[in-house]
C-alpha cells in the first residue's frame, strides 16, 4: 500500500530528555492499495538523532467504512518498520498481526509537497 502524507512545518526541540528532536506534524493525505482511505489531521513524525529512532511517526488511518487504524513507523531512515492496531473482529484485524516494512519517505505526497511512502507485507 502506498500513503502520500502532507506535512506542517518542523518544530526543533534543543536538549530534551531524549536528544535533540525535529517534530514534524501530519496534515492528512491519502491511502491506496490494500487499504485504501484517508491519512487523519493530526499525527505526528518526532524525529531524533541515533541512538534512538531516527523517525518516530504515529499517527492515524479511516477506512472509507469507517474504521480508524493506528499506524507507528519508527526506525533509522532506510529500515523502517511499521506496526498497526485496530479492531480485533473488524475487516482489517489482519494488520494487528504479521511484519511489515517501510520505504524511506520519499518527496511529492501530501499538498504543498510531503511524503510518499510504501509499505509491504513481509511473507
Amino acid at each position: 500500500l502506498v500513503e502520500s502524507v502532507g506535512l506542517g512545518a518542523s518544530q526543533p526541540i534543543q536538549n530534551g530528555k531524549r536528544g535533540t528532536r525535529n517534530v514534524i506534524p501530519i496534515t492528512g493525505g491519502t491511502l491506496v492499495g490494500l487499504v485504501s482511505g484517508k491519512v487523519l489531521f493530526g499525527g505526528a513524525d518526532y524525529q531524533s538523532r541515533p541512538p534512538g529512532p531516527a523517525i518516530d511517526a504515529r499517527y492515524l488511518w479511516e477506512t472509507p467504512e469507517g474504521e480508524i487504524i493506528i499506524v507507528r513507523n519508527a526506525g533509522p531512515f532506510n529500515a523502517l518498520i511499521p506496526t498497526f492496531e485496530t479492531r480485533v473482529e473488524g475487516k482489517f484485524a489482519w494488520l494487528n498481526s504479521g511484519k511489515y516494512l517501510s520505504s524511506a519517505p520519499g518527496a511529492g505526497g501530501g499538498q504543498g509537497g510531503g511524503l510518499s511512502i510504501a509499505m509491504y507485507r513481509v511473507k
